[in-house]
């Protein structure tokens, strides 16, 4: 192989690695927009939270995006939002964008889910897993990633709470 046969074979290798690295991006990019632009909203403010819990629950995941299990979560978080859409309204709350709410939920880890079914004496009222409610959030949020079979069981049990209320 001559020189130039191993300098044009280089430049080729080169460009087939760039091409593949920068549609790796781009792939990558676009499907992180779409999981950002979901169906899920994100909350910004306690007041959007109230305002949807008018309407029924509220499914809230606590993450940032720099948190891969966050990341890992979002689909699920998305896939419930579109499944729940007019019955529970589906939000998050990124930690580095709003840290005032994750100071309010007294976040100490992420990803953290929990469904608001109500408001009772001035304090949101939790779903538990188990079908009980409590105002004390830590005995029904779901920290760490949690599978869509668990949190749509504690959803469905929350739209039947709400709806006897």
């Amino acid at each position: 192989m001559s020189i130039g046969e191993s300098m044009r074979n280089s430049i080729i290798l080169t460009i087939l690695i760039g091409t593949v690295l920068v549609l790796s991006g781009c792939v990558g990019q676009d499907s992180s927009e779409a999981i950002v632009d979901g169906l899920a909203t994100q909350a910004t403010d306690i007041s959007q939270i109230n305002e949807a819990l008018l309407n029924g629950p509220v499914l809230l995941k606590i993450g940032a995006e720099w948190c891969q299990p966050c990341l890992d979560q979002a689909p699920i978080i998305h896939a419930l939002a579109g499944e729940y859409e007019g019955q529970a309204a589906v939000m998050y709350i990124d930690t580095d964008e709003s840290p005032q709410l994750s100071d309010f939920f007294n976040v100490g880890y992420i990803p953290d889910t929990f469904v608001i079914v109500g408001v009772e004496n001035e304090q949101y009222v939790y779903m538990a897993r188990d079908n009980t409610t409590s105002t004390q959030r830590e005995y029904a949020r779901f920290v760490g990633l949690t599978d869509k079979q668990t949190l749509a069981k504690t959803l469905d049990y929350a739209i039947e709470e709400y709806n006897n209320k």
